[in-house]
Order: structure tokens, then sequence, then C-alpha cells
């Protein structure tokens, strides 16, 4: 941390600068040996438009081995940073759960950031449903494609599902969905049980029928003990989702297809 506050001190009482912050997985306790500083800086609308496209994104390379980006710079101008409180984008919204704060003379970011954390209820809700039966569907599309022998397809359906039950997962735990790439340890920190992303690994690796019924079984039981039933209302939530305009909006918004 100390290197990323030392990384910062280069963007401090620029002109137009508001603050510098600190995302990524440098931010998180997962950081490993070929993690690099991801810092953004956020600056006023107008210093952004000065500011040529080369300097608005800048990084560094480190020989190694193994050869890596040491650190880089991302500038955000005010208005993007803000207008992100309303974007229903993961990735609008996760970095902020962790985000390090370098430089904040005004405090601003310190009263923006835990606004765009914030997961609402009511999109948690939502989106609880819309990931659930995402999940459920498209494992089933997968069992199918197994049946027909369909290797590649079978793959491609896994990954949309598995990618739906880790938005399902964290959003459980009251998270905004984690980047892919730090799934697993996200999901482990929020408190996930260790087997879930245990079965999903093994079932992508090598799937089967009933590997699929024991991933599922393992989530409804998670579920369950959280008290969240969805399976023993799945009828009504599906009508919800395909024959309501509440719901064709909700998988419009949230869904990913």
């Amino acid at each position: 941390m100390e290197h990323a506050r030392e990384l910062a001190q280069r963007y401090v009482g620029r002109p137009g600068v508001i603050g510098v912050y600190l995302v990524g997985s440098a931010s998180r306790p997962f950081r490993d040996r070929i993690s690099d500083y991801d810092l953004e800086v956020a600056v006023e609308d107008e210093a952004y438009e000065r500011t040529g496209l080369e300097e608005r994104h800048v990084f560094a390379i480190e020989d190694g081995p193994p050869r890596r980006v040491d650190h880089e710079f991302y500038l955000r101008p005010w208005s993007e940073l803000a207008a992100m409180e309303r974007s229903p984008l993961d990735l609008d919204h996760y970095p902020f759960q962790h985000a390090v704060i370098l430089h904040d003379p005004q405090r601003l970011l310190g009263e923006l950031f835990p606004r765009l954390a914030a997961l609402p209820a009511e999109v948690q809700a939502t989106r609880v449903r819309v990931h659930y039966l995402e999940t459920v569907f498209a494992l089933g599309r997968a069992a199918k494609c197994l049946d027909r022998g369909s290797d590649l397809a079978t793959r491609l359906v896994l990954g949309e599902g598995l990618v739906a039950l880790t938005k399902l997962l964290a959003v459980v735990c009251g998270s905004w969905a984690p980047t892919r790439h730090w799934a697993a340890e996200e999901l482990r920190l929020l408190g996930v049980p260790e087997e879930i992303p245990a079965r999903m690994a093994a079932l992508l690796s090598a799937p089967t029928p009933q590997g699929i019924k024991e991933l599922l079984g393992a989530v409804h039981a998670w579920l369950d003990h959280g008290g969240i039933s969805l399976d023993r209302d799945r009828t009504n939530l599906i009508r919800w989702a395909f024959l309501t305009a509440e719901g064709k909006a909700a998988f419009r918004t949230w869904g990913a297809r």
C-alpha cells in the first residue's frame, strides 16, 4: 500500500485533480506477485477535456521476470464518476466496495464511494430472481447439450450459467458481482461455502448430468438455509419474468442475454 501512496503523489497538487484512489487486486487481501496497481484519478471535467488521450491512461512495465505491468493511472472525469451511481453495471459499483482513497482533499470521493458501493435492497431482490432463473435455465440447457453430445455447446452454456450463478451468490450476500478473474477469491471472502465454487469448477472441467444436479442441490440448500426458497415458487417466478412488464424490464436490465 505504501507503494500505491507514493505513486499517487504524482498527481497531488496538479490543476483539476479532485482525488486519487486504488482499485483492483492491489486493494484486496489476495494481491499476488503478478498483480499491478490500478490507480484512478478523478479530475474536473474541464481538466479532462484539456488532457490528451496519451495522458488519460498511462502505465509502467516492469521487465521482471515475469514481465508485467507494475502500475497504471486511469483518469476519470468527475461527471462520469458521479453518474455511475445510477449505472446497472457491476463494474461501476463493485470496485468501490473496496477502493482505497489515497488523496481526497475536498472529501468528495469519501462522500461518493459509499453510495457507489451500496447495493440497494430493491436491486438486490430483483437481481436474486433474475440470476436464479438464469442459473437454472442455463444448467438445464447444459444438461440437454450433454445429452446431444455437443462438447462446445455444453461448455458455452455452462459458462453462461456459472457466470449467472456467481452473480447470484454475490448478490445474495449483499455485494455487487465481482470481476470474473477474481470470482473465487471474492466469493470466499463473502462467506459462500467452499463446496459451491468447488463444484462449479469441477463441473466446468468435466461436465456431467450428475454434477449439474449436485451443484443445483448445493445451491438450493444454501439458499434455503438463508431463507430464500425460490425453487418452491418457480412457476410464479417464471410468470413474473416472462409475462409481466416488471419481470421483462428486470431481465433487460440485469440478464445476460
